[in-house]
């Protein structure tokens, strides 16, 4: 009997073999070296109501007993999703804790967009060792009608992703305008192993999947200190400061699950944290951004 039949190529070896055979102009090593495994995230609609703790999307947030609501200037917050780690799988590279829940918020007030710095209309709260006082808060006063998404159950799926057309990592290693094209073939590749979703999709670590230029080149330009430096020096400090930060989480705004989309618009809201940061289990100064076509 040819015992082969039964053998199933893992993922990474499945795409790796596809990608090789596009005619990339660049090496094709360079490819498979910049391709980084990821976490997809799928959201259903529950059949029960989802248990104290669990990770879901929208709803309202199971958090500490006497833990302020975020806000700014007495606006709530909206509440997006909470991810329990001890659910995670497929974090290979060890980034996140291994245990504990992360809350993600985010301003709805139009006008916090105009005045506010991104770090302030957004908060990552990560709680590690009080997870067996949870309680389903209420929504507090004042909070947006808008912000109210419906909750969900997620689940979580080995993914891989490869770095946007304007990542520093594409330029670096000399990519053509051809190879540029190649990369969202690519990602629909990826996207057709993994099942994960082709357009932006829902996704932790790895590089994100931008819809205006790149995530991390953002991030990058907040982080900036220098101002009446050298050219070069500037930089060199924007190269360091786009590799030093970590996708945490990447909201996929077309989701009909959670309803997501009633904003109307396409695009993404991504969460990031500098690599020390994250290692500390420090969330105080996470980066956010928001990108709609």
């Amino acid at each position: 009997m040819n015992w082969n039949i039964f053998k199933d190529e893992n993922k990474l070896e499945k795409i790796k073999k596809r990608l090789k055979k596009l005619p990339w102009n660049v090496d094709v090593n360079i490819v498979i070296e910049l391709l980084k495994p990821c976490i997809s995230i799928k959201t259903k609609i529950p059949f029960e109501k989802i248990s104290i703790g669990k990770s879901k999307f929208g709803g309202l947030p199971d958090l500490p007993t006497e833990t302020i609501w975020p806000n700014l200037n007495g606006f709530p917050f909206a509440f997006i999703a909470q991810i329990n780690l001890e659910e995670i799988k497929f974090d290979t590279e060890n980034k996140l804790p291994k245990k504990g829940i992360l809350y993600f918020f985010f301003s709805t007030n139009q006008t916090d967009y105009q005045y506010e710095s991104f770090e302030k209309i957004h908060k990552v709260l990560y709680f590690d060792n009080k997870t067996n006082n949870l309680k389903t808060s209420e929504y507090p006063k004042k909070y947006n009608e808008l912000a109210k998404f419906k909750e969900c159950s997620v689940e979580f799926y080995e993914h891989y992703s490869l770095p946007s057309y304007q990542n520093y990592q594409i330029i670096e290693n000399g990519f053509t305008d051809e190879d540029e094209n190649l990369l969202f073939e690519a990602n629909e590749i990826i996207c057709e192993i993994t099942t994960a979703n082709q357009d932006i999709g829902h996704q932790s670590l790895g590089s994100a999947n931008a819809v205006q230029g790149d995530v991390s080149c953002y991030w990058a330009n907040q982080e900036s200190s220098i101002q009446n430096e050298k050219i070069e020096n500037k930089k060199l400090e924007f190269q360091k400061n786009e590799k030093d930060i970590i996708l945490l989480l990447q909201i996929d705004m077309l989701d009909e699950n959670p309803e997501f989309n009633k904003f109307g618009a396409s695009g993404g809201i991504y969460f990031g944290i500098r690599k020390q940061d994250l290692e500390n289990q420090n969330f105080e100064k996470t980066k956010f951004t928001i990108q709609n076509s």
